[in-house]
């Protein structure tokens, strides 16, 4: 047996005490093995979990859509029947600042010697007839209004202007710049255009009947 306690034991001769000692305290000191969140999950955590799958999977089949054309089949059909069934309606007042305000000026009060007023014009009180045959066909010569004498022309907009846009223009002249005169058919327009004739002149339309 080594009788220096300094050096190691021989092979084969039992450890120190105090050696072993040390061993037991490491081994005191290990935890053991942890058993809590191993245990299987209960019935009802499967139960719900497999409902929200269910339910996932029934919700995205109802309302997930496809990758078809249908769809936008669908959503354009009734685009399509609204445009072929409400055509536009002309606007009179958007008419009368492209293709009159130019003459009559803002407010119908027209030039002065040259174009006549519209806003109180004793004209523009007339028989839808008589005004829609001055738009459509012209008008040339001097005419009186309010008093005055005006002698600009008056240019025909049967080529420029379709029947339900003269309608349009002319009832707003005559229920707006203070005048209170009645709505232009579309279908006095037409019968108007029907007469394919040239410029009128204020003595030829004050002698109709």
């Amino acid at each position: 047996m080594n009788e220096d306690s300094s050096l190691p034991p021989l092979l084969g001769e039992p450890e120190p005490p105090e050696i072993d000692e040390i061993h037991r305290a490491i081994v005191r000191r290990e935890r053991p093995e942890p058993k809590e969140g191993l245990e299987p999950a209960p019935w009802w955590v499967w139960a719900i979990s497999v409902f929200v799958l269910f339910a996932m999977g029934f919700y995205l089949g109802r309302y997930g859509g496809s990758f078809t054309a249908e769809a936008h089949q669908l959503e354009q059909r009734p685009a399509v029947v609204q445009a072929a069934s409400a055509p536009a309606v002309p606007q009179g007042d958007i008419i009368y600042s492209g293709i009159c305000q130019p003459c009559h000026q803002a407010g119908g009060v027209g030039l002065e010697s040259r174009y006549p007023p519209l806003a109180g014009s004793e004209w523009v009180a007339k028989p839808p007839a008589v005004v829609a045959r001055i738009v459509l066909h012209g008008l040339q010569g001097p005419i009186q209004v309010k008093g005055k004498t005006y002698t600009g022309d008056m240019p025909a907009l049967a080529g420029q202007l379709e029947d339900e846009e003269i309608a349009a223009v002319l009832t707003y002249v005559r229920t707006n710049f203070g005048n209170k005169a009645g709505p232009v058919p579309v279908e006095v327009v037409k019968a108007a255009r029907a007469e394919n004739r040239g410029p009128w002149t204020a003595a030829a339309l004050e002698s109709l009947p």
